[in-house]
């Protein structure tokens, strides 16, 4: 007797969920940045001081339409959570400022905890994780500071993970955009593997020992360093920054002329 009573109450309750959805999706209207938001872009992204008014219009209403159409779930005692929130949507917003299609499905939900957390998945401590089948990003706010405390040391745990999810969504959406991510990817793949530049690879210290690990993370850790340094980028790896910005289509060393 109780079953169809539970079945319609969960139908109800789901009826409830995609309607406030819809409305938050479709009719809320998108507050623009307060004075405070912005000085905490300005103090944390070098990048937006450089971009044209135009740019700087398209990235704030970006950033405004991430942070409210994706799902963002705190755990534990995080400080300053609506700071942390606009901090990321930031960081998804500047990565694909050059990109048509910015909207990222790949990404559903941002789950934030406080540090660094015990991963159910593979049984280990993390500080940041992206998990596609669930189309969600986990971080550990502690450590998406850190990236922005230090602007230019090439670890920045925000714009690598959202550089993982980047990587997925060319694969899971198919369109030309997409398309012309994948064949830059296997350019950056092919020359990754080759001898030449293993051996560049070997004899300097640009990128972090992490990035050895395969392609995606040589992926990942290439865009924090084409974020973060990239001057030093352009100069001691030139084929593999303009890889990066045919990518992303989008210059941090010069975004006017992106």
């Amino acid at each position: 007797m109780w079953i169809p009573v539970l079945v319609i109450i969960a139908m109800a309750t789901y009826f409830l969920y995609i309607i406030r959805y819809a409305y938050r999706l479709y009719f809320s209207r998108l507050e623009p940045l307060t004075i405070s938001e912005k000085k905490i872009i300005l103090n944390n992204f070098p990048v937006y001081k450089k971009l044209s008014y135009q740019q700087k219009q398209k990235f704030e209403y970006r950033l405004l339409r991430f942070r409210r159409d994706k799902e963002f779930i705190f755990h534990g005692l995080t400080p300053r959570q609506e700071d942390m929130a606009l901090l990321l949507s930031a960081t998804a917003t500047i990565l694909t400022l050059g990109l048509k299609r910015y909207k990222i499905p790949a990404i559903e939900r941002l789950v934030i905890y406080p540090n660094q957390y015990f991963s159910k998945i593979n049984r280990q401590n993390h500080i940041g994780e992206y998990n596609p089948a669930l189309k969600t990003i986990v971080f550990s706010a502690a450590h998406v500071k850190q990236g922005f405390d230090i602007p230019n040391d090439n670890k920045n745990l925000g714009v690598h993970e959202f550089a993982h999810a980047l990587s997925f969504n060319a694969v899971l959406e198919r369109n030309h955009e997409n398309r012309n991510f994948r064949k830059y990817m296997n350019l950056l793949s092919a020359v990754y593997s080759s001898a030449l530049f293993q051996q560049k690879f070997e004899e300097s210290s640009y990128f972090r020992a992490y990035s050895k690990t395969n392609i995606q993370e040589f992926f990942a850790v290439a865009v924090e360093n084409y974020v973060e340094t990239p001057l030093a980028f352009r100069q001691e790896f030139p084929e593999i920054y303009l890889i990066i910005r045919k990518m992303l289509n989008f210059d941090f060393q010069k975004p006017f002329e992106a």
